[in-house]
């Protein structure tokens, strides 16, 4: 079904094109954001118009464009728009869109809204576009005008909120008249030749054919009188189709007349016949032939299917294919000499039959007009490489090739051939040779490689710089260096479960691909700058285990990938600038078997959080970690690292850095200018060389440097070392956690102080006490700050001091006003229906300082604001108690592997971006037990209760835990990405989609069937046992799905459907609707998700659903009208450190 649906969408793309000096430009307004243009890309799979790029030459739509009002969309008026049925025509020869009049934007900030319906009309009214559907649909087009068929189509499509800075706008196109097709099926009594020979015509003589049609909503319905005129449907065979009006055909009222050898047969159906909005109405009517020579006429088989491709063209000149079917191969300059074509003038070829080296050669070098190509039905046989031939003119190379393999689209095939446009693969070919269609600069639209091809050979597609899009087969395994450089693709890419190798450079500058990258974990090979430069790739990237080196530049400048990484175990070496340039985020982990890092492979990076470099590491390379100004903490370097490369560690954040006793040099500018160094450690008893600027920048007269003791004074008379006014000798002292917070009421923290020997309290403020204030060894110590008076924050320093040394650490403290004490409950909303379901908001890593200037709160108070503004929570906002809970922690911000954050309840960020405590399961109940301090939270509804943990971070994605009995925590980090990935989607995502709703996750990351992929087919199976996930299938069937009763509910029907993936698989799991919540992230829950939300809601309040009462309250506004891969919005539109919900098991009671 997700097939056929596409079958419906025709989508055109549009670019907003900003002006190097838009004041300069006449007739553009001031602060003009540029021109608004549409671009002719076609974004579908299988085709609804008549050829194979979809719309034709000369085709012509009407655009609207209506400004927003601040955040509130504006209203699609007659006139008045910022475009008012602005025509456009399809240019193909360009393959462009142009329109009548130029329009551009607002400004630079107001969004839009983009109308488009097909064919193009005289509008008066835009809620009352009336047009006639033609009575003759076997007109064909003649002088530019349409075919009957096609001119009784009505296409209407709408993309919403469009910002000036968006990329790539692509609105998609639905049929919205209904179809009706008939067959008719030779039964019994013809003999042989009859029923070919035989007279037969069909006629619709039901429906209405005047229509109105709402460009506003789509919604199109028949006006006028029933049975005042009749459709001669359009013919092909005994296949007869016709365009109609949706509407209703009253049972007993005849719907078409079948006329065989001049004997009707009047058709009828005893109920109402009901013509649906993008449907297709089948009816399959057998003919048998009595012995007296009269027909009997039965009905076989009526079904209700999406719309099927048509099989007619709408512009039967400009796009006739010349069909030639090729019975021998390599003779298809024959063949076209038989059909009387001159291979030089054939525009648009259609090959059947089989075909090789030397066909494609003729195809070169011979069809020099040749613009559209389609080979699906053809086969490529075996042949060898030809000669050339030498004459006095030199050589000639008309017919000159490389050989092939039988299911081989040959070496070179159409190389450089910039004279082709578009182009349809044999549905047969196992293998793309090298340079096969290398610099076919102008072939554009959808690049679709066959199911079947396992070798994408180096070069295949080189710089084909106008394909918009690539599907690649689940049967690929290879795909040579170079094989997809510079090409133009504006679209996700899903790379197969089954590919090992990756060329160098196969991806290189496809700056336009978007979304996720998520590589298979199949991959053995990863060349250089496979995915260099793909600036467009956006979330996290996880290196599969088969990886054991990566290349260089292999993700240099992909300046888009803003996740985390994650690195396999047995990655060895990391080449040079493999992630230079990129904007990753989180805590870099290193594998412990990491042996080298090339020069610059994390420079300009956006890491932070402490670096552990692993303990087998040997070389680290010239600006390895050149410009990490986030990172921070201790860096320990290696024992095995003799040299520091040049410039490695410039601008870097870190705060001290011990180095091995094996250290020997110290290169040019390794820590210019890390301004945050205050402690350095070497532990060599000999000074390591210096080299020039090799501290540059980093105050030497504010800290100690310490070395052995041995070797103090090799230190202060060596070059470089000598700079440093204060070095004396290592002693072990240290205080975790070394910053305490507190809030204004009288609070208690714990520290654990690590000495070699004697220690005791120097100073301290007379604000705080301690349980102990000397002792020996490590210890663990309470502080206990004082309750404070109003008025302005206060802090201090505890001094901690080594008895018999002049040695010192430090733990800071602070205390700060707030109106609340630490761990107040507060009530935001108490329910006003119902006995009230829980939700209880809690936030972690936010010290007393972040709590002081109101962070928290205002972060949960946006959190829950996100959370009732969608539906169908925003209906249902009465049913909900909510409530805050002040909890300090004593540091801010969240951990990671190598970083260790104090705050309340251990939140960290795992391996791969995972958010949860640090103590697994015990950090979850700790925050349960917190949860239950709220006034109407108990055991008894702690299952029922939503527990939303708010991470005090802007980094990472949530994570949801569920327990047996439906107990969920969801984390949701203060994300600051770009629409829809923000704050809002995390929480709506998290807490209302997993945590409440238990709703499974819509999105892809892997192209393979779930049952043959992973782990994820059980996970889903466990979850369908407790009846959770329900908004997803394991049957595409129209019995087997939970939404089978929405698919033709006059209110869902337009937009519910099947569709194949979910549960981050391509195939065998289905969902219901293009794109929710649980897919991009966007502000709108599918429809059967917005059910069983409120089939819970209703259930925890008691209450019976009724799903008329569902229907009638359900709000469809914020319906999309945009597929997922033409999301415009933000610059992300793919998963983003998402991560299934994670299954706990059992919970303990709460004690």
């Amino acid at each position: 079904m997700k097939k056929a649906l596409i079958a419906l969408s025709a989508a055109l793309a549009l670019t907003s094109c900003g002006l190097s000096d838009p004041l300069s430009q006449p007739g553009i307004p001031e602060e003009s954001g540029g021109k608004i243009s549409l671009g002719g890309e076609i974004d579908q799979v299988y085709l609804t118009r008549a050829n194979d790029s979809g719309f034709a030459d000369k085709d012509e739509i009407g655009v609207y464009i209506v400004d927003y009002e601040g955040s509130t969309p504006g209203a699609l008026r007659s006139s008045g728009n910022r475009a008012d049925n602005v025509k456009h025509t399809f240019d193909e020869a360009s393959y462009k869109w142009v329109p009548a009049k130029d329009i551009y934007w607002k400004d630079k900030q107001t969004h839009i809204d983009v109308y488009g319906y097909y064919p193009y009309g005289s509008v008066g009214d835009v809620d009352n576009y009336t047009f006639t559907v033609s009575s003759d649909q076997r007109s064909t087009p003649r002088d530019g005008e349409l075919g009957g068929y096609e001119k009784s189509d009505f296409l209407w499509g709408k993309v919403t909120d469009v910002a000036p800075t968006d990329k790539l706008i692509k609105i998609s196109f639905h049929h919205r008249m209904a179809g009706i097709k008939v067959s008719l099926t030779e039964g019994e009594g013809f003999a042989d030749g009859e029923w070919a020979s035989a007279g037969k015509n069909v006629l619709v003589t039901g429906a209405r054919l005047q229509a109105s049609a709402n460009l506003a909503t789509g919604e199109v319905h028949a006006t006028g009188d029933a049975g005042t005129g009749y459709i001669i449907p359009q013919i092909k065979g005994d296949e007869y189709r016709a365009v109609v009006a949706p509407q209703q055909i009253a049972a007993g009222a005849q719907l078409l007349a079948i006329s065989v050898d001049g004997r009707t047969y009047k058709f009828s159906r005893e109920e109402t016949t009901e013509l649906s909005s993008g449907k297709q109405h089948n009816f399959t009517i057998s003919v048998n032939k009595k012995p007296d020579g009269d027909f009997e006429f039965t009905l076989a088989g009526q079904s209700i299917t999406e719309w099927e491709n048509d099989p007619v063209s709408h512009d039967g000149t400009a796009k006739e294919y010349i069909v030639v079917n090729v019975e021998t191969a390599g003779t298809l300059d024959e063949c076209l000499k038989t059909a009387g074509k001159e291979a030089s003038k054939v525009k648009n070829l259609k090959l059947t039959g089989a075909i090789n080296a030397r066909d494609f050669a003729v195809m070169k070098y011979r069809m020099t007009s040749l613009s559209s190509l389609n080979l699906k039905e053809v086969s490529i046989a075996r042949c060898g490489s030809s000669s050339l031939e030498y004459s006095e003119s030199g050589f000639n190379t008309d017919y000159w090739y490389n050989g092939n393999e039988a299911g081989e689209l040959p070496s070179s095939a159409l190389s450089d051939k910039n004279t082709l446009l578009h182009l349809i693969l044999p549905d047969s070919i196992t293998k793309i040779g090298q340079y096969a269609l290398g610099n076919c600069e102008n072939l554009s639209g959808s690049l679709i490689i066959p199911e079947g091809v396992t070798s994408i050979e180096a070069t295949a597609f080189y710089e084909c710089r106008s394909l918009t899009s690539i599907t690649l087969p689940m049967s690929l395994k290879y795909i040579g260096d170079n094989a997809f450089q510079n090409c133009g693709f504006t679209c996700e890419l899903l790379l197969p479960e089954n590919l090992e190798h990756i060329g160098s450079f196969a991806f290189y500058s496809c700056t336009g691909l978007y979304g996720s990258l998520n590589l298979p974990e199949g991959i053995r090979h990863l060349g250089e700058h496979a995915f260099g430069s793909c600036s467009g790739f956006s979330g996290s990237l996880s290196i599969p285990d088969g990886l054991t080196a990566i290349a260089s530049n292999a993700f240099g400048s992909c300046s888009g990938l803003d996740g985390s990484l994650t690195l396999p175990d047995n990655l060895t070496s990391i080449g040079s600038y493999a992630f230079g340039s990129t904007s990753l985020t989180g805590e870099l982990v290193l594998p412990e078997g990491l042996l080298s890092i090339g020069s610059g492979a994390f420079s300009n990076s956006k890491f932070s959080g402490r670096l552990a470099l692993p303990d087998g590491l040997q070389i680290i390379s010239d600006e390895a970690f050149y410009g990490t100004e986030r990172l921070s903490g201790t860096l320990f370097i290696p024992e095995d690292v003799v040299s520091i490369g040049k410039n490695a560690f410039v601008n870097s954040g870190i705060e001290s850095v011990v180095l091995p006793a094996n250290l020997e040099v110290i290169k040019d500018g390794a820590f210019y200018n890390c301004f945050n160094l205050g402690r350095i450690v070497c532990k060599s008893e000999i000074p390591p060389y210096i080299m020039n600027g090799a501290f540059d920048g980093v105050s030497k007269e504010n800290f100690t440097v310490e070395v052995p003791e041995s070797a103090v004074a090799q230190y202060r008379t060596a070059p470089g070392w000598n700079e440093f006014k204060r070095i004396s000798a290592y002693r072990n002292l240290s205080v975790s956690p070394a910053m305490l917070s507190a809030l204004n009421s009288k609070a208690t923290r714990n520290l654990v102080l690590y000495s070699e020997g004697d220690w005791t309290v120097e100073s301290k403020p007379d604000w705080v006490s301690l349980s102990q204030s000397e002792g020996s060894g490590k210890s663990s110590i309470s502080l206990e700050f004082s309750q404070k008076p109003s008025g302005a924050p206060r802090e201090g320093e505890v001094v901690f001091k080594l008895k018999d040394k002049d040695y010192r650490t430090v733990c800071k403290v602070s205390q700060y006003d707030f109106d609340h004490s630490e761990d107040e409950i507060l009530t935001l909303q108490t329910a006003s229906k119902g006995p009230g379901i829980n939700m209880v908001l809690l936030g972690d890593g936010y010290s007393a300082k972040d709590i002081s200037e109101g962070k928290l709160l205002a972060d949960i108070n946006e959190a829950a604001g996100h959370f009732f503004s969608i539906e169908p929570y925003r209906t249902y906002k009465e049913y909900f108690n909510v409530y805050a809970g002040i909890v300090v922690s004593p540091e801010s911000g969240i951990g990671g592997v190598n970083t260790i954050v104090y705050n309340r309840f251990n939140t960290t960020a795992k391996d791969g971006g995972v958010l949860g405590g640090r103590n697994g399961t015990d950090d979850l109940l700790e925050i349960l037990r917190y949860a239950l301090k709220a006034p109407t939270v108990n055991e008894g509804n702690l299952a029922q209760t939503l527990t939303v943990m708010i991470t005090n971070t802007a980094e990472y994605g949530g994570t949801t835990y569920l327990f047996d009995d439906g107990t969920a925590i969801s984390y949701c980090p203060k994300s600051s990405r770009a629409y829809p990935y923000d704050f809002r989607g995390i929480i709506q995502h998290e807490a209302g989609g997993h945590g409440f709703g238990k709703l499974g996750e819509e999105y892809i990351v892997h192209n393979a069937y779930i049952d043959a992929c992973c782990n994820s087919y059980w996970d889903l199976l466990k979850a369908f046992e407790k009846g959770w996930f329900s908004n997803l299938s394991l049957s595409g069937n129209i019995g087997g799905v939970s939404w089978s009763h929405l698919l033709f509910h006059e209110k869902y029907k337009d937009f519910v459907d099947i569709y194949e993936g979910g549960f981050m698989h391509s195939r065998g799991v289905f969902r219901s609707e293009y794109n929710s919540c649980m897919n991009n992230c966007i502000p709108y829950y599918s429809t059967i998700s917005r059910e069983l939300i409120v089939r819970r809601i209703k259930s925890y309040a008691g209450e019976e659903f009724s799903f008329e009462d569902f229907v009638a309250l359900d709000n469809i506004d914020g319906r999309p009208t945009v597929t997922s891969s033409s999301l415009s919005e933000g610059s992300t539109p793919a998963a983003t450190d998402r991560h299934a919900p994670v299954m706990v098991g059992k919970r303990p009671s709460i004690k």
